[in-house]
């Protein structure tokens, strides 16, 4: 933590922990797609809409005073792929048409609990090393004499 609030400013520390959270969660994301092979939804089978992704959709986002928080999302973006995660009950449309029920075929679930120490083990060593690479351009942008304003003012703090 002592090295982490070294960086001057809120957006290299945003990145690095970016970083290292994208590389992290990755045995994450090959084994849910592994667990996903098996399920077509549309045509397609769901593994190919898994994917890595850092930025929220709109409703998703906070208001401008939480500047400090840092989102990754490892999961799906097909619109039923939470159907087939949990499954659903018998379904009946308006006119009173029995639809069936999907039965749970968890790919997300079984792939953290799969994963989650190698994950956690990961995200430390990925920290580290994106503190280090920062570090080391912070060093190489000041004996060039390229800081902004803002990381002068955060390393003289």
């Amino acid at each position: 933590m002592d090295a982490f609030d070294q960086l001057p400013t809120v957006a290299m520390k945003k990145t690095v922990v970016r970083n290292a959270l994208k590389k992290s969660s990755i045995p994450i994301l090959e084994s849910a797609k592994l667990n996903a092979m098996s399920i077509k939804a549309d045509g397609r089978s769901l593994a190919e809409s898994i994917n890595i992704n850092t930025r929220l959709k709109r409703s998703q986002r906070r208001r401008r005073a939480d500047r400090t928080r840092v989102t990754t999302y490892v999961g799906s973006s097909h619109p039923l792929a939470h159907l087939f995660e949990f499954g659903t009950t018998g379904r009946h449309t308006k006119k009173g048409a029995y639809r069936g029920f999907i039965t749970p075929m968890p790919f997300m679930r079984t792939a953290w609990d799969a994963n989650k120490r190698t994950t956690l083990k990961l995200l430390s060593d990925e920290l580290w090393k994106s503190l280090q690479k920062a570090a080391r351009m912070l060093a190489k942008k000041s004996a060039r004499g390229t800081l902004t304003a803002k990381q002068r003012a955060g390393l003289m703090r």
